[in-house]
């Protein structure tokens, strides 16, 4: 059966949620949890990271700034891929790209293979997501666990879409990657959804967990107007984000600053959105028992090493993301851990502050014992495979110690970086073979060991659990007496 989804049928039956009477009940005052994932955003624009806009000095970030003055921030949190899809795989499992396996759009998580939202649900929590670009859609598996599952834009609830996507067909994905880049301000669609979400039924009064998810610092970066102002006042000249990743042309200096400041335009446009989403906490009583983290999944490039976006590199630029974690009374407030951490570490995280049991089968552990001790330092793997760029790279982090593995083509390389030297990975040296380095041999440990544990991924088809989710979330054939205007 070929997934449709029409948009009237979905909303109508994801809004009523569909927790289930057998799930146990919670005690009373437990902490509702959200997860915030802000796409293509770079730890280092952002304001508790010490950012500075270059043509007006406004913040880009002062929510952010305020979620983590009472909270716990990770100065060196890294994300598990430099693109949406498998990072957001490893947020949601507290898993690494290795171990999930989910590494190019041909593959997704198998059936029951489970993530943080299936945890909370089972525990008793009502789960609602709401996403905003095509590489959240529930094809990829993120529908497990979820009672609402929600695309805030149109594109994303269309039968198009979802045959793009489970079929696989490379010109269909290509519209679908056309509406999302030049899709705009998606972080109020997103916002609206979860507050309509809270303010229905009884959703706000007993424990949820929520997933948000905002895209608006993805290219094409073409902010509100009064955004662009902002960050460029005066600016008179016609270079505006749109077409940003495809063109070729070069740009001067003075051009890439002003793209640059259309970037951390977008980056404040959706923060002020996360910021309304707050005060509508605030005003129903939830704020202050809420379990909030922030990240992101990874960022983009501005030519540091020759190139920009992102799917291509596994420096800095790309895997350097924010996170921030908030929960008054569980966590310490305005903590800041210099050591290192994936962020695929955050979903056991959180299941360990919300006492929920741990998974004992994933990469990811709880980051609790950083509290007592902020320097030290838990290793992160990386993952790039992009067989049409012929890139395939894997990356190790520990402290200031970092491989960067390339394996195809042939000859292999290996790569390993000072960053207390050469912070920027301008200099790497190159080894004839892991024994050179002192730190070479756990990196490479750590990639077999990934590889050879965790799930095997699914093809992107079609199986009786995957059709019988996506139909509980709405995404499913039409009702046959609904008007043909209505589907």
């Amino acid at each position: 059966m070929q997934f449709r989804l029409f948009p009237i049928v979905l909303f109508a039956l994801a809004a009523c949620g569909t927790k289930s009477s057998s799930n146990p009940k919670l005690p009373d005052n437990t902490p509702s949890v959200i997860l915030v994932s802000i796409d293509s955003l770079r730890a280092d624009h952002t304001t508790p990271y010490g950012y500075q806009a270059k043509f007006s000095g406004e913040p880009t970030t002062p929510f952010m700034a305020k979620l983590a003055s009472e909270g716990v921030l990770w100065e060196n949190a890294s994300s598990a891929a430099p693109w949406t899809l498998p990072s957001h795989i490893s947020i949601m499992t507290g898993m690494s790209v290795l171990q999930h396996k989910v590494r190019t759009r041909g593959f997704r998580l198998a059936d029951n293979t489970g993530h943080i939202a299936g945890k909370f649900q089972e525990a008793g929590y009502r789960t609602a997501g709401f996403y905003s670009a095509p590489f959240l859609h529930p094809s990829w598996g993120y529908y497990q666990g979820f009672d609402t599952y929600i695309g805030a834009a149109k594109y994303l609830n269309s039968e198009k879409t979802t045959k793009a996507i489970t079929s696989l067909d490379g010109g269909l994905m290509q519209d679908v990657h056309n509406s999302a880049d030049t899709d705009k301000e998606t972080a109020e669609q997103v916002v609206d959804r979860a507050i309509e979400w809270l303010e229905s039924e009884n959703n706000a009064k007993e424990p949820f967990f929520m997933f948000l998810h905002l895209w608006d610092p993805h290219y094409d970066y073409e902010p509100p107007q009064k955004y662009a102002d902002m960050f460029h006042p005066g600016y008179e000249g016609k270079l505006n984000g749109a077409g940003f990743y495809k063109s070729e042309r070069e740009l001067s200096e003075s051009e890439l600053q002003h793209i640059i400041s259309l970037y951390d335009a977008e980056i404040r446009y959706t923060d002020d959105h996360l910021a309304r989403f707050w005060k509508k906490l605030e005003e129903l009583g939830l704020a202050n028992n809420i379990i909030f983290a922030l990240t992101s999944d990874h960022g983009d490039e501005f030519w540091e090493h020759g190139q920009k976006g992102h799917h291509k590199s596994l420096f800095k630029e790309v895997l350097h993301v924010p996170m921030i974690l908030r929960a008054p009374g569980l966590v310490p407030a305005g903590l800041k851990i210099s050591g290192t951490a994936p962020n695929y570490d955050l979903a056991p995280t959180l299941l360990d502050i919300a006492k929920l049991p741990p998974w004992t089968d994933r990469d990811g552990i709880s980051l609790r014992p950083q509290w007592e001790n902020p320097t030290q330092d838990f290793p992160s793997i990386a993952d790039l495979m992009h067989p049409g760029r012929k890139k395939f790279l894997h990356s190790w982090r520990s402290g200031t110690d970092k491989v960067l593995f390339s394996y195809k083509p042939k000859p292999m390389q290996l790569m390993v970086y000072d960053l207390s030297e050469d912070p920027s990975e301008l200099g790497p040296r190159f080894l004839a073979s892991e024994s050179d380095s002192p730190f070479a041999p756990s990196a490479m440990a750590a990639f077999t060991k990934a590889i050879q544990g965790g799930p095997r991924p699914a093809n992107m088809d079609e199986s009786a659990t995957m059709t019988a989710q996506l139909a509980e979330l709405g995404y499913a054939d039409s009702d046959p007496s609904l008007d043909e205007n209505e589907r």
